[in-house]
């Protein structure tokens, strides 16, 4: 049976028809219902007026006769029952059409998204652009860039109000910066050596500082006042921020050596002309004397020559890097504690005055491979194994030059170069041909570094360990006190340490137990191993 169709073009008359014509399967399939005649017989009751059953079975009857007439004689609808075919093809082709109407429509619907989600992203971009355009300062560039003071902190967008950096005035850290707070100062103008030495003590150790404002962040006079991050002290116009190793407030509570502020314990101007040389291209280095005077005795620092009580000798090293750090070690330390300088810091000539002053002997740390390297990397001033003896050689005279007045030199790391007998060699040399002493440093290690300069009679030391690889105060004690009994055991041992306050602080508290010890604090030029050639 055919159904009308939903869409489409309207039909015709002779469609319609068509539709209602009634295919001879669907007549065998109506005969073929079973009708229960009990049904027919218990069925409703006729209404009056009604037909009677059995006139309409009757009449039913002669219908189906008529029908199978029809099917036998038929009339012209019924003779060719394939005769709707052909309107069935053409109702396809018509929905062939339909469906191309609808293929061509769906792509312009697709072209018309496409459009007004361009125009969506469009819009964004020259919004976002107009936003950064009209938001910004209309100040000229360089005068914002001049208002970049180094007490200035910048920050790409405001804080959001109650966050940390929000002030709780619902002010930022960048109006804090640009408020009309005052600011503590203190300009310590850099002085030659001879001014230095006139200049009061208290000024001749004081630093350049500028405090913050944020003052809820570090209150004036607290522990991380106008030193630590919050200071700020150490930024630079158009750079970037300098954050100090070691914080001026970190080291406020330990008292200065009285030694330090009276220069009652100072030692002699250096360096001394007669014992530099001067090398094209490089600078001063240091050289033997005439009468064969060396540096290593005329700098070092005097002691009592009838000591005899075990010795124990500490090396700060690194100084010369930070500033807070250097000052704290040379100021705050004992004066036969010895410092080492790195050729990496800035006016080690400076560093090396101010050490004299204060009553300290001087070294210089010599970069060596290690083979930790990458991991420990000693710079590019390092003797490497890997380079020429001509490139070591000039690495060494840099590093030599780098300031004069120093007693020797002080290996840094090194763990690979100290095994590397040929240019080991040529080193050691160097150092007993400049009339310096040579100091293994670091943690005792196996090289053959000893028994070169014991033959070439070169004079020597060697540090049995830092005692602050672990920076804590128990562990610093503890190996201080293992100190104290390899001196007792040997008569003399060198240990060293790095600038750190828990360091300095911890140094301090163990000399004042020395006394009630039997154990005397020495330079480390006196425990210095002699060749009888170079007595």
């Amino acid at each position: 049976m055919k159904f009308p169709k939903l869409f489409g073009k309207k039909k015709s008359d002779e469609d319609e028809d068509d539709d209602f014509e009634i295919d001879s399967d669907d007549l065998a399939d109506v005969s073929d219902l079973d009708v229960d005649e009990d049904d027919l017989v218990g069925g409703p009751p006729v209404p009056s007026g009604a037909q009677p059953q059995h006139e309409a079975d009757e009449e039913d009857d002669e219908d189906e006769e008529d029908d199978e007439e029809q099917m036998v004689g038929g009339t012209d609808e019924l003779t060719n029952p394939f005769e709707g075919i052909e309107d069935d093809d053409e109702d396809l082709d018509d929905d062939d059409e339909y469906e191309s109407d609808d293929g061509s429509s769906s792509k312009k619907k697709a072209i018309l998204f496409a459009a007004v989600g361009a125009g969506v992203l469009l819009l964004s971009a020259l919004g976002g652009v107009g936003w950064w355009l009209f938001s910004g300062t209309s100040e000229p560039a360089s005068q914002v860039a001049a208002e970049n003071t180094p007490g200035r902190v910048e920050l790409a967008m405001p804080a959001p109000p109650g966050s940390l950096n929000a002030a709780g005035n619902g002010s930022t850290l960048n109006d804090l910066a640009g408020s009309d707070v005052p600011t503590a100062e203190a300009p310590v103008a850099e002085a030659s050596a001879s001014a230095m030495a006139e200049a009061a003590p208290a000024e001749a150790a004081q630093e350049s500082v500028a405090a913050t404002p944020m003052e809820a962040v570090a209150p004036v006079g607290g522990l991380n006042a106008m030193s630590s991050l919050n200071g700020l002290d150490g930024a630079q116009p158009g750079g970037g921020m300098v954050i100090p190793a070691v914080a001026a407030g970190s080291m406020s509570r330990i008292p200065d050596q009285p030694s330090a502020a009276d220069q009652s314990q100072s030692l002699a101007n250096a360096p001394v002309k007669a014992l530099l040389e001067e090398k094209t291209g490089v600078g001063s280095l240091p050289k033997i004397g005439p009468n064969g005077v060396v540096s290593w005795q005329v700098y070092a620092r005097p002691i009592d020559p009838s000591l005899t009580l075990p010795k124990i000798a500490i090396i700060i090293e690194g100084i010369g890097l930070s500033r807070q750090a250097s000052l704290g070690a040379i100021n705050k330390l004992p004066p036969e504690i010895s410092m080492a300088l790195s050729p990496y810091g800035r006016d080690l000539n400076d560093w090396v005055f101010r050490s004299r002053l204060a009553g300290h002997e001087v070294f210089m740390l010599l970069p060596m491979e290690s083979d930790e390297f990458p991991m420990e990397d000693a710079g590019p001033l390092a003797l490497d194994t890997r380079v020429q003896l001509v490139e070591n050689q000039r690495r060494m005279d840099s590093v030599m030059a780098a300031a004069g007045g120093y007693v020797g030199l002080v290996t840094m790391m090194g763990s690979r170069f100290m095994k590397a007998e040929g240019q080991l060699r040529t080193v050691l040399k160097t150092v007993n041909d400049r009339g310096l002493m040579f100091i293994m440093g670091g943690n005792r290690a196996r090289n053959d570094a000893a028994a070169i300069a014991q033959e070439l009679k070169v004079v020597r030391a060697e540090s049995d360990m830092y005692i602050d690889d672990i920076p804590r105060i128990q562990q610093i004690r503890t190996n201080l006190d293992k100190a104290e009994s390899l001196a007792r055991d040997r008569g003399k041992i060198l240990v060293m340490a790095r600038p750190y306050p828990v360091t300095i602080k911890s140094i301090l508290d163990w000399v004042a137990t020395l006394k009630d010890k039997g154990v005397a604090l020495v330079p480390a030029s006196a425990i210095a191993i002699i060749p009888e050639a170079a007595q």
